[in-house]
């Protein structure tokens, strides 16, 4: 069973010290990212004199520039260097990035925090290819399923933990010296963890990493390519970076179709958001608790079937709803029975996006040669970075089309059904060649 296979994995250092620092990482993002949100949206926290309703989208874009600007020059790093050593040194970096957001948040100075959050940005591009392709040298065939699950479901907890901490630690008068505090004491935890990780060699020692700007001027075409050369590589990818768009599609729906479709205030859009996040979590978990062989492709088919029929429930359900004058609190929509199905549609979202997701992960990094896996996995990154850019753009399409809210889970149910569609055309491929 794949259950003894994490347990196994989580008293093993070639296993365990990357998950408590990958956690930790993800802890710590969501922890700033959202406490400088807060400080921006209730203090008024804000750069150059701009609305402080901009730093918001600021913060996220200051995030995800780097994963465009500096992927490429990560993977080669990935490839031509020892991974587990990369990673310490990001963990290293992450440690002084977390003073310097002590510091901005002590003394109360957003443009350091601004530039420390896009040097996040760039430290978390460069870890996460190296942990990607260190992950399939670390773990056996079979293990490399679980290996995944384990550290997704991980990460979404952490990020929900850190989204919460952020937004609710930062308000009382000791909250900034408690959140700093605890970004720099998890950085050193991820840090000592990161030293304890067996080493992952790269798998192209003899490779010219290009730095600077032809690194990323030249170098970003080449690797993504490399990845469109690779389709056996490719298609996991495009599949991660297509669930991520639909999912963007939907968090940026979500409050408005709260709002204007089900008459909910925004304590329902943090549920929906709870609930989406531990349901992503849980189909990660229940993903590598039952994949018994490193081949678990039948369960991101069963995750495209949920994300079709459940988000379709969704809209279906709510066409023609009418909501009242007053938008109703958390405590209310909970309590009438005729919200359960859409909670429970919602969960089931999640759970089947958690599991069709990790499959493709671990599919991915399996079948990357070593001597590029880290070039070929990096192209995932700006893939993920385009879905999630092209996912809110639907929100625009449906404003110009004047349909309603409701066809953004359509949209999201039409797409997933292709990803089922193609999966099953896949498998029986497979299965015919086999023969």
């Amino acid at each position: 069973m794949s259950l003894k296979i994490v347990s196994a994995l989580m008293t093993q250092r070639r296993f365990l010290p990357l998950w408590i620092a990958q956690t930790l990482g993800a802890f710590n993002d969501n922890l700033f990212r959202y406490a400088l949100v807060a400080l921006a949206t209730y203090q008024g926290w804000t750069v150059f004199g701009l609305d402080n309703q901009i730093m918001v989208p600021l913060a996220a874009t200051a995030f995800t520039v780097p994963i465009f600007a500096f992927s490429a020059i990560a993977g080669q790093v990935a490839d031509r260097f020892d991974r587990t050593k990369i990673m310490r040194i990001a963990k290293f970096a992450e440690i002084i990035l977390m003073i310097l957001a002590a510091i901005g948040f002590l003394f109360q100075l957003p443009l350091a925090l601004l530039v420390t959050l896009f040097l996040m940005g760039v430290q978390s591009t460069f870890f996460l290819p190296a942990r990607n392709s260190a992950l399939p040298s670390l773990m056996a065939p079979e293990e490399l399923v679980p290996a995944n699950a384990a550290l997704s479901g991980a990460i979404n907890v952490a990020i929900l933990v850190g989204a919460i901490g952020g937004t609710l630690l930062i308000a009382p008068d000791w909250g900034v010296p408690l959140i700093s505090a605890l970004l720099v004491v998890m950085a050193v935890l991820g840090w000592f963890a990161m030293r304890q990780q067996t080493p992952a060699p790269g798998g192209n020692p003899d490779l010219k990493v290009r730095w600077g700007v032809l690194g990323v001027v030249w170098e970003t075409p080449r690797m993504l390519g490399f990845a469109f050369r690779a389709p056996d590589v490719m298609r996991p990818l495009l599949g991660v970076a297509w669930f991520w768009m639909l999912a963007a599609a939907v968090i940026t729906v979500l409050p408005l179709f709260t709002r204007d479709v089900l008459g909910a205030d925004e304590g329902v859009v943090a549920v929906f958001q709870l609930i989406f996040t531990i349901g992503a979590a849980l189909g990660a978990v229940i993903c590598g608790s039952l994949a018994k062989s490193g081949d678990a492709l039948r369960f991101s088919l069963i995750g495209a079937i949920m994300l079709t029929v459940f988000p379709t429930d969704i809209a279906l359900y709510t066409l023609g709803r009418t909501p009242g004058e007053a938008l109703i609190s958390a405590d209310a929509f909970l309590t009438d029975r005729a919200n359960w199905r859409i909670l429970f549609d919602l969960a089931a979202s999640a759970v089947g996006g958690g599991l069709f997701l990790v499959p493709l992960q671990a599919m991915a990094q399996r079948r990357a040669k070593e001597e590029m896996r880290g070039r070929l996995l990096a192209a995932s990154g700006v893939l993920n970075g385009l879905g999630g850019t092209l996912g809110p753009l639907v929100l625009l399409v449906i404003g110009a089309s004047a349909l309603p809210l409701q066809a953004a889970y359509g949209f999201v149910a039409l797409g997933s059904l292709g990803a089922a569609l193609f999966i099953i055309w896949r498998m029986l491929a497979r299965r015919k060649s086999a023969q």
